[in-house]
């Protein structure tokens, strides 16, 4: 940007059924495949929770918040701007004047095209009003933390909304802060977020001398509201990501010198409102003036991660199946997790001794992990660990999904303990010992807060294997009749006329999800259903809300 340029159908509903595709993808295969049929012990794997009980709050800024409160604890909080007050915090951020390149054109330190109200950054692009004191026919504003908070690696949020116009041009960006690399697009450029003219997608994008392929990217997006853009940049790839989920990921070449990443000094952050230039095009003066809307900026510190804690698994074992079975596997990331502490793997551990060049079939020059033809990988740590999930991460440039991708875990390398199976997509953790629970909490909402509540099915699932509650399960403890205030006849479970059943499992379980099954003679749907989960009955996690038609399925 220095010069001119430089996501299986939808089952669930969580506010907007179709912004989980993902998630709904994994849950449907999971129930559709399972070669574990242990009938004794159902096994319990949550995948996400999400709560929220915010006004008008959208599906990206859930998930946004979602993955916020589980980021990686390779980064730490530790500078942000709300814009609460009514000026902007000179100690943090500069005003941009001037200057040749295009996306300088009109930029201006004038008051007009900058306000700070209601806990939001307005940059504005306008008409000149005077063009008798400033000749040039538009002024735009921009903001950026050269000279007063310059950063190497780490996480940056920003969430912003922007007007559409002809000629309209909003950036968040990261550019080098030192030349000794020389100029642009030398010392590098991180482009976050770009958005041009009326599009319904954004650019994510990399500059510098020599860049490996691909080096950007766009995702589709509605501009007009708020979306959360991220990036995420360690010392050997960068993140970048839209309402917490990866779209694109850059990595740095084996061998590789500044030419091809000079990503590894000190950079700032610009948020720039731009009008016009060889690349957005011609302004149509009739659309402004716009307005770019910046509600918050958070900077996370990258803290390099630990080793994990000695223990018992040193094997692990990674099939990716489905429509990645040949040589064009691209896995790019094998993370340990340990009481939520990330370890890295470093790219091709120990796949010399298997696979011959360590690095991947398809990705000799991009430091991918190595998979044979068959799109297998065994990865001998050398020595034990303790560890409770697996963070598989894969290339995703054209938004693919690496479909029934395996992990099994190993002390000998010859007896691997339970197949955790998921779908990938960008990245996905495997859970290796998911946490139990007692006593599940049902809240009917919605239509059916009352006594014509009927909830007919509740089964616990254990990929693909079902193990179907009896009827009234313990509700005779907490309800009287225990099948029901409406159902008496026909066996539904019992909810009070708060539409509240608590079902006590009488012994920890493990299991993978919870169905509920509704009566639906009059073809209803029952809004606002709430699940949770607890241990002891007094302590529920977060709360997972569906519609619930027919039958619904959660976690």
């Amino acid at each position: 940007m220095e010069n001119s340029y430089s996501i299986v159908t939808n089952l669930l509903t969580f506010k907007d059924i179709n912004s989980a595709p993902n998630f709904n993808q994994k849950l449907f295969i999971n129930l559709k495949r399972s070669e574990m049929k242990n009938k004794w012990i159902i096994l319990f794997s949550i995948i996400l929770f999400f709560g929220c009980d915010k006004e008008e709050e959208t599906v990206e800024q859930l998930f946004t918040e979602h993955f916020q409160s589980t980021s990686s604890s390779n980064f730490q909080l530790i500078w942000q701007d709300d814009f609460n007050g009514s000026t902007l915090d000179t100690t943090k951020w500069s005003r941009i004047s001037e200057g040749t390149p295009d996306w300088k054109n009109y930029m201006t330190t004038d008051d007009q095209v900058y306000e700070i109200s209601n806990g939001h950054l307005h940059l504005k692009g306008i008409v000149n009003p005077d063009t008798q004191t400033d000749p040039r026919p538009y002024l735009t504003g921009g903001v950026w933390t050269r000279g007063k908070f310059n950063f190497t690696y780490g996480k940056v949020e920003v969430r912003a909304k922007m007007d559409s116009a002809q000629g309209c041009w909003p950036a968040i960006w990261l550019l080098g802060s030192t030349n000794e690399y020389g100029g642009w697009p030398d010392y590098g450029e991180i482009d976050i977020m770009e958005h041009l003219n009326f599009d319904n997608y954004i650019y994510s994008t990399i500059h510098s001398n020599t860049k490996s392929s691909p080096s950007s990217s766009t995702v589709s997006v509605n501009p007009g509201v708020f979306n959360t853009y991220g990036v995420e940049w360690y010392p050997d790839h960068i993140v970048f990501t839209l309402n917490g989920a990866a779209t694109f990921t850059y990595y740095k070449e084996s061998g590789a010198d500044w030419r091809q990443w000079p990503f590894d000094r000190d950079f700032h952050l610009i948020l720039s409102q731009q009008l016009g230039g060889s690349w957005v095009g011609s302004i149509n003066s009739s659309q402004l003036p716009v307005d770019y809307v910046i509600d918050y900026v958070k900077y996370y510190e990258y803290v390099p991660s630990p080793a994990p804690p000695s223990g018992s698994q040193q094997y692990i074992k990674i099939q990716m199946n489905g429509n990645t079975t040949n040589t064009w596997n691209h896995l790019t990331e094998v993370t340990l997790i340990n009481e939520g502490i990330e370890y890295v793997l470093p790219a091709g551990h120990n796949a010399p001794s298997l696979l011959g060049d360590g690095v991947g079939v398809n990705g000799a020059s991009t430091g991918f992990f190595g998979l044979d033809a068959n799109g297998l990988l065994e990865i001998d740590l050398g020595q034990g660990y303790d560890f409770d999930a697996i963070k598989l991460g894969v290339y995703n440039g054209d938004n693919r999904i690496y479909e029934d991708v395996e992990v099994s875990v190993s002390s000998d390398g010859i007896t691997y303990g339970n197949l955790i199976v998921e779908d990938v997509q960008s990245s996905e953790t495997f859970a290796l010992n998911p946490p139990v629970y007692q006593y599940i909490k049902i809240q009917m909402n919605g239509s059916t807060a009352n006594t014509w509540s009927h909830l007919t099915e509740v089964t616990l699932i254990n990929g693909g294997t079902t193990f179907v509650l009896p009827s009234g399960h313990d509700a005779s403890v907490l309800l009287g009749d225990g099948i029901g205030e409406n159902g008496a006849s026909t066996g539904y479970y019992g909810l009070d006329s708060s539409g509240l059943l608590v079902i006590n499992l009488g012994q920890e379980v493990l299991f993978d999800a919870v169905k509920l099954g509704v009566f639906n003679g009059d073809s209803r749907t029952y809004q606002g259903v709430e699940v949770s989960l607890s241990k002891d009955g007094v302590n529920y996690g977060p709360v997972e809300t569906y519609d619930v038609q027919n039958y619904q399925v959660f976690f």
